[in-house]
């Protein structure tokens, strides 16, 4: 039988998981602390993000979205929250 098919974790089996992900999350936080940038293009110096002009897009695309939507009203889309977690 494979190993890759469903099985009965034992104790001993988690405790070798927890172990494993525990090393592999030190191992990464270790690496991402040796990463030196600034995300200067992000923030303006004071923790907040400078507002742009944004961008332009087609002038038919908010009535298109609008059409293709299943449910519509007073021109938002209505949508069943958490639906797709069923």
């Amino acid at each position: 039988m494979s190993n890759s098919l469903w099985h009965e974790v034992s104790e001993k089996e988690k405790e070798k998981i927890r172990k494993e992900s525990k090393n592999l999350l030190n191992e990464f936080s270790s690496k991402l602390s040796k990463i030196k940038t600034t995300e200067a293009h992000f923030e303006n110096g004071e923790g907040v993000r400078e507002e742009g002009d944004g961008w332009n897009t087609d002038p038919d695309f908010r009535d298109l979205t609008l059409l293709n939507a299943p449910f519509v009203e007073d021109d938002f889309i209505i949508a069943e929250k958490g639906a797709w977690k069923k």
